[in-house]
């Protein structure tokens, strides 16, 4: 038996969980090759053009998987912790791609992650054993940085505030990364911090009911007096991250703090994209220099 998880989405935080859990099952798993042009353009045939890029490109993925596999992993998850919710959009991708395609193996996540994997691993194999153990061996995957970032004084650094599927995507974050780095820049990202301060629910972060949006604005808020500029990489049409978005540019503006937004779809060009980067660097050394 094989299933495909596409590679993309949740699977930049949980994709060594359920690589690991299908594989302690016995099942072979297939992964979609990372995102290009082709898969980007395969997912723009099967979704609303109003819809955010990372989900575009899921259904990309699926496409590219569905006639490789016997099904296609695609959970939904609804709320983490705190009934803090995924994006709607990310919840109701499963049910637009399940009107096209059967085969999926679709667990609801409700912060419980133990029973929605045991009864997949159970429809799989007939086995409880083999599913319970599957999920407990599979678990140790699911590793959270418990330590705070060094920030040394003699290196630039960038705080590069974005969803985990945006920049663990080659595809979507190449670019920015590489411009960042080869201008010498430390970059540092949510997925760096540990969930002590990412889930902190003080101050505004409190009244923030997205659960990624809550760790986004939680990085920007530790980072802000820490490192030396923030750049916010925002998916055109995700309405989550514009409000939030829009918060942290009015506190950085009131603290002063060299602060760059970028909205980036399928359409965004890799020449205005780097100049815009370019400009925004050289206002961060000027601002290094001056102080």
């Amino acid at each position: 038996m094989k299933v495909g998880i596409p590679r993309a989405l949740l699977y930049y935080r949980y994709g060594n969980f359920w690589n690991r859990f299908f594989s302690e099952l016995g099942v072979e798993v297939i992964l979609s090759p990372k995102t290009d042009k082709t898969i980007l353009e395969k997912g723009l045939g099967k979704v609303s053009s109003e819809v955010c890029l990372p989900i575009k490109v899921i259904c990309g993925h699926i496409e590219e998987l569905k006639d490789k596999v016997d099904f296609v992993f695609l959970p939904r998850l609804v709320y983490l912790g705190d009934k803090l919710y995924a994006c709607p959009k990310m919840i109701g991708i499963v049910d637009i791609v399940g009107l096209n395609f059967s085969a999926l193996l679709r667990p609801k996540i409700k912060n419980d992650f133990f029973l929605p994997h045991f009864q997949v691993g159970l429809a799989l194999t007939h086995n409880p054993m083999k599913s319970f153990l599957a999920y407990q061996r599979a678990k140790e995957e699911l590793k959270f940085s418990k330590t705070i970032p060094d920030f040394p004084s003699d290196q630039p650094k960038i705080g590069l505030i974005s969803h985990f599927y945006n920049l663990g995507d080659d595809f979507i974050a190449h670019d920015i990364i590489a411009t960042f780095r080869k201008n010498g820049f430390l970059i540092y990202t949510k997925e760096d911090l540990p969930p002590t301060i990412l889930e902190n629910s003080k101050g505004f972060a409190g009244k923030i009911r997205w659960i990624y949006e809550r760790e986004l604005y939680n990085a920007f808020n530790y980072y802000l007096d820490k490192i030396d500029g923030i750049c916010n990489i925002i998916s055109f049409g995700c309405g989550p991250d514009s409000l939030v978005g829009e918060i942290m540019a009015d506190k950085a503006k009131t603290l002063n703090r060299p602060f760059l937004q970028l909205i980036i779809d399928e359409h965004t060009g890799r020449a205005g994209l780097i100049t815009r980067l370019e400009a925004f660097i050289e206002l961060v050394k000027k601002r290094i220099v001056a102080n």
